[in-house]
Formats: structure tokens, sequence, C-alpha cells
């Protein structure tokens, strides 16, 4: 004989009308129903035991065949590699740590393998830790030279664009540039606007203080000043202020 299969569309359109008939109320002068959610699935069982033994079979196997063993062995190397690689690096900077000497050292190890079967040095190594330091020049690591310049401080370098003191270890936002442009003194909206842009904050690490400027333009669209207008007293004096404290930010 044959048969006609159902649309399975067609019940689970008849399954949420009904759980809206089921579950609909009007409460403070709204429509509350539930979603049709589908019930959620039974937890997997615990496998510990029988992943174990797979492992102790597996284990077994590399005793008696050591070439399945290195290529075992390549492969979870090279997903660590690859994780160090998709983690760490920023274009061709790389950016990493360790909780512990022995740790980080082993990361800059995997770090100067990896690049180096690619053709690629991995040069200007820098770090916090002294120590460390000491065993990069060891190992013949290109270390970074850290020195004052006349726009960096001492024992200061530049990381993705921010101002890094491998000494004392913490970042610095590098406002020379901004507060020269400042002193032009102009009070235009377009002038503001062109500060704000000058600030390089990805982390927004400042972002208490340059929200404040951001703001500040807010207000002068919605007071429609125009580009070169004059600003308001009471938004001039805001903008002055701002700049008082700007200095502080180095």
């Amino acid at each position: 004989g044959l048969g006609i299969r159902d649309d399975p569309v067609v019940h689970e359109r008849d399954q949420a009308m009904e759980i809206l008939k089921e579950t609909v109320e009007f409460e403070n002068g709204r429509y509350i129903v539930q979603l049709p959610f589908r019930k959620s699935y039974n937890e997997l069982s615990d496998n510990y035991s029988l992943a174990k033994q797979r492992f102790q079979g597996l284990w077994r196997r590399f005793g008696h065949n050591s070439e399945l063993y290195q290529q075992y062995r390549e492969i979870i190397l090279d997903c660590s590699e690859q994780e160090l690689l998709d983690r760490s690096f920023y274009v061709d900077d790389l950016i990493s740590g360790g909780n512990e000497f022995e740790e980080a050292l082993q990361t800059s190890r995997r770090a100067k393998y990896v690049m180096e079967a690619a053709g690629m040095d991995l040069r200007k190594w820098i770090t916090n830790d002294t120590n460390l330091m000491e065993q990069w020049k060891k190992e013949n690591f290109d270390v970074h030279p850290v020195h004052e310049t006349v726009s960096l401080g001492a024992n200061e370098t530049k990381v993705l664009g921010l101002s890094w003191n491998s000494h004392e270890d913490y970042l610095t936002t590098d406002t020379k540039s901004l507060l020269e442009f400042v002193s032009l003194d102009k009070n235009t909206k377009r002038f503001i606007l062109q500060a704000v842009g000058k600030i390089f904050d990805p982390l927004g690490l400042i972002s208490p203080f340059t929200v404040r400027m951001k703001c500040l333009l807010q207000d002068l669209w919605k007071e429609e000043i125009q580009w070169d207008d004059p600003l308001p007293t009471h938004i001039e004096k805001e903008w002055k202020k701002w700049r008082e404290e700007l200095p502080h930010l180095g």
C-alpha cells in the first residue's frame, strides 16, 4: 500500500499554537507567552573510564610502533604551534607571556622555532623579567635594546602602538603629539574632533577621560553648532578643563 507522510513542519506549527493557547497570559497591559523552546537533551554520561582505556590501548600501540608514535607527536605539536600563532601573533608581532619563568622561556623557544621553520626570524625580543632576558642572550635571541629616546622615557618601548615600561611593567599613553596639537588653542567643533581623533587607545584604558569629549561633541551636534563656529561658553569651559588635565595622562 501507499502511505502519505505527514508534513513535520505542520506538526511543529500545531505544537507552537498549542503552547501559545496554554501559556498565554495578559498581565499589566501586555501579553506574556512561553517561548516554544525544545526540551533540553539528556546530558552525556561520564565516560572517563572508557577514555582512559582507549588511551592506555593507544599507548601500548605506541610501544610497539615507534613510527606511529612519531606521527601522533608531530600532529599534536603542529596543533600546539598553530594555537600559539592564532593566540599570540598580531600581524608580525608576537605578544605573549607566562606566569613563571620556565613557561615564558618555553613559549619563546616554541615561537622562535616555528618562525625559523618558516624561514622568518623573530627580532627585538623584550621582557620585563631580567632573568629571561639574560637567558635569551645566552641562546642568541635578538633582544631589543631598551634605552631612553626623544619620545619615550627610560626602559620604555612601543608595543602595538602603546608605550610599555618593561622595567615597571605598565602601559602608558604617548600624549606628546596631542599636547602639541591642542596647544594651538582653537575653540571649534572641528578642532575638538581632530583632537579626539589623535587619541590611540585600543584597550580603552583612558576611556573615562576620552568619553567626556565624545559627550561634548554630542552636545555640539544637539545645539547645531557648525564646524567652525565659536563654542558656547559652557562647552568652551569644559573643553578648557579637559585640555588642562591632558598632561596628567602621560
